[in-house]
């Protein structure tokens, strides 16, 4: 199902990610160290590759999100639990610039998705939103969760639930409650969840721990709880993985039907989902925010020199 095979991005790719860091730009919510990394994320290039088939306007609205996602990642390392608090109210109405950006990409939105597209992402909003001010308090407690309480804050606070919800509103389609809350349909749903969770987690935890910011990493947590190496916690999320793919593929084949014209677009959503877990990996190696100018030595050699702690952004 994954591999890092050269995919084939979205054509709007240049054109939109240009307009998209200028929309940022104009809220002035980032310094300018933050910038400098949002340019070196690449995040234009993600959106090509896991959503190639959108449209124009559709994959520039879809830029702006991963954007914002961006601002909202490194603006809430940097909260405590109350700013976080805040944030978590998607309803919030202040003068702050991040209040002027969100806002701004919540109208442009509601203007473009489809109602049941809309709910979708809008519940995954406030759950990461939340997520995001929890993990916040567990940062200035210095707590790690264990795995069992771990997995469904990450599912939430990476985001990922979100930027799923644009597959619907990228494709066109509406996908039922009633899908949605199907057991077998949720089963691949939180596999490719977990397989971007854990492999995001894994890229990134050479940078996190060189700026301290590693306790809401599932290898820190696999070395609390199992008394693991580094190594050994980086095997361990291959050995997941590895399930994850059969867990996925195995359930694909078995999902029910709901007639011909919903299975179709559940069969559009599903394989959604595999360009996403696909794109993302090709994504995190071509790009230099998990690995500098070694992402290709990393590709290669599967070896990953960890940095000194504290080390200068501009160095990663």
């Amino acid at each position: 199902m994954s591999s890092t095979a050269v995919h084939k991005p979205s054509p709007y790719l240049q054109e939109c990610s240009a307009e998209s860091r200028e929309w940022v730009a104009r809220f002035n919510v980032l310094n300018e160290k933050h910038h400098a990394i949002l340019e070196k994320s690449q995040s234009g290039l993600l959106c090509a590759l896991t959503y190639p088939y959108a449209g124009r306007e559709g994959f520039k609205t879809t830029c702006d999100f991963i954007n914002l996602l961006f601002v909202l990642d490194h603006v809430s390392d940097d909260m405590n639990s109350k700013d976080a608090n805040v944030m978590a109210d998607p309803d919030f109405k202040h003068a702050s610039n991040l209040a002027k950006i969100t806002l701004d990409f919540r109208q442009a939105i509601i203007r473009s998705a489809k109602p049941q597209c809309f709910k979708h992402f809008l519940t995954n909003l406030k759950r990461y939103t939340k997520a995001v001010a929890q993990e916040a308090e567990l940062r200035e407690t210095g707590e790690v969760l264990d795995l069992m309480n771990f997995i469904p804050l990450r599912r939430e606070n990476s985001g990922v639930r979100c930027c799923f919800a644009f597959i619907e509103y990228n494709l066109g389609i509406e996908l039922s409650d009633a899908v949605f809350n199907d057991p077998i349909f949720r089963s691949v749903y939180f596999a490719a969840v977990d397989m971007v969770c854990w492999t995001n987690d894994l890229l990134s935890y050479n940078v996190e721990q060189a700026m301290g910011h590693n306790s809401n990493n599932i290898v820190t947590v696999l070395m609390q709880e199992k008394n693991a190496s580094i190594q050994e916690a980086a095997d361990c999320i291959g050995v997941v993985f590895e399930q994850l793919i059969t867990r996925f593929l195995k359930d694909k084949s078995r999902l029910p039907s709901w007639g011909a014209d919903i299975d179709r677009d559940v069969a559009l959503y599903v394989e959604g989902l595999t360009r996403w877990v696909n794109g993302n990996l090709v994504w995190s190696f071509q790009g230099s925010r998990y690995f500098g100018t070694a992402n290709n030595i990393a590709l290669l050699t599967r070896l990953v020199t960890l940095y000194p702690k504290d080390i200068e952004d501009e160095q990663m």
